[in-house]
């Protein structure tokens, strides 16, 4: 082949194969809705995202996180397994209870949202129970109707509007729960080891009361065991809504009157059946500085609805707005599952006759522990503020009125003295079974 010709054919074919991987691409077939750059893979379902508090079985405990050692510790541990809204809108009923009413261990002490402090952290079984509906009726009891709901918030509403919540505002009310947690964790602590070496809790019946009787001879109040002064607590380092640095009450032992009764003159009632937690917190505060605020402008504060009024609320209001802290320490949500009535009496004692601050009662509203009632009422808050050992007795304010809301009701509201089993029993019934204090 001559030269010219040979030097062609290689200049043709070198054009050719350079542009073959163009020829190649520009054939593929085009699709309009493909056209374009490469896309990203996406996976054909999202992701999913497991719960940092898991779902217990009713038969096994649920999972305690690691003991917080500081505010921050609790900060990170509610904030990264607090439930985000899908999650809890796929969730039923029983997930739910246990995303919302979280445990953490706050040193040595556990607190549940919503339980408030609890000797053990409760199983899926006992949180189902929680959630429940309470008896209102005692067996053999008789021509005893139910009337209006009177204003606690029960379990499944309060699971239901923390539920409702967006993520953010969720949880900040959580930590505004656990900033009163954090702060009483020695008076939680001090609770814990006073029911410790109290006498062993009553057989309790087959409804869950402590059996009547327990309490027939009164015992005298020992001389309380001084506690080790408690290391100062640190401070929320963004509080909600100017939360006051913790008081820690005064250890120095004091012997508890025989008798004591605070607060007179201060009763209130309740202006709408739903109304307690307002109503009591009226007179709380009343009594305090001695200026009456409405009922209207309480309920505002305390978040209070048609479904009532969460005992959180009315702790975080009492630390808030009121100087009682100064004396009894920061006020707490305690749970008294694990007490008998002789614990429920004493600890009464030292609140009202050392430090003479108020205890604020969530009882179930059952004529079998209120006699004054005409009817059965639901979960309910009053004013504890007295007793008497010798009679074996707490008095409190009753801020329901029955004949107010029923023609047919008795008028109820007024100071009471009620048996220290009778009232111990009545916050039993109640399905969160807590106090304030």
């Amino acid at each position: 082949m001559p030269t010219a010709a040979r030097g062609a054919t290689l200049i043709l074919l070198g054009a050719l194969l350079a542009q073959a991987p163009l020829t190649a691409a520009a054939y593929e077939p085009r699709d309009p809705e493909t056209a374009g750059p490469p896309r990203t893979v996406v996976p054909s379902a999202e992701p999913t995202v497991t719960p940092t508090s898991p779902s217990a079985s009713p038969s096994e405990p649920v999972a305690e996180p690691e003991a917080a050692r500081s505010w921050s510790d609790v900060v990170k541990q509610v904030t990264e397994t607090s439930p985000n809204n899908l999650q809890l809108k796929a969730a039923d009923a029983s997930a739910q209870a246990s995303s919302i009413m979280r445990c953490f261990k706050l040193e040595e002490e556990n607190y549940c949202l919503g339980l408030g402090f609890v000797d053990q952290v409760p199983t899926g079984a006992q949180l189902q129970e929680v959630m429940s509906p309470p008896a209102v009726r005692a067996d053999g009891e008789v021509a005893v109707e139910q009337d209006i709901p009177t204003g606690d918030l029960t379990p499944a509403a309060f699971v239901a509007e923390r539920a409702a919540m967006p993520k953010s505002a969720r949880v900040t009310t959580e930590l505004d729960e656990m900033q009163a947690a954090w702060d009483g964790r020695a008076k939680a602590r001090e609770l814990r080891l006073l029911a410790e070496t109290r006498s062993p809790a009553a057989a309790p019946t087959t409804n869950g009361e402590e059996r009547e009787g327990t309490d027939a001879t009164p015992t005298t109040t020992p001389t309380p065991t001084p506690t080790p002064t408690p290391t100062v607590l640190p401070t929320r380092s963004a509080p909600t809504q100017g939360t006051p640095a913790p008081v820690t009450p005064s250890v120095v032992p004091v012997v508890a009157p025989g008798a004591a009764y605070i607060m007179k003159g201060f009763q209130t009632s309740q202006e709408k059946g739903y109304w307690c937690g307002p109503a009591t917190f009226q007179s709380i505060d009343w009594a305090d500085d001695n200026q009456k605020d409405t009922q209207a402008s309480w309920a505002k504060d305390l978040g209070a609805t048609t479904s009532g009024t969460a005992i959180s609320a009315m702790v975080k209001q009492t630390n808030l707005k009121t100087a009682w802290p100064k004396s009894a320490g920061t006020y707490i949500v305690q749970n008294v599952s694990g007490w008998n009535s002789k614990t429920f009496m004493t600890v009464h004692e030292k609140h009202l006759g050392v430090y003479k601050a108020p205890v604020i009662e969530h009882v179930q509203l059952l004529k079998r522990y209120f006699p004054y009632l005409a009817f059965n009422h639901s979960g309910h808050y009053q004013v504890g503020r007295g007793y008497d050992r010798a009679k074996n007795t707490i008095a409190i304010f009753e801020v329901f009125n029955e004949r107010r809301f029923n023609s047919r009701g008795n008028v109820t509201d007024g100071p009471k003295n009620i048996p220290a089993s009778a009232l111990f029993n009545a916050t039993l019934a109640n399905s969160f079974k807590n106090i304030g204090l």
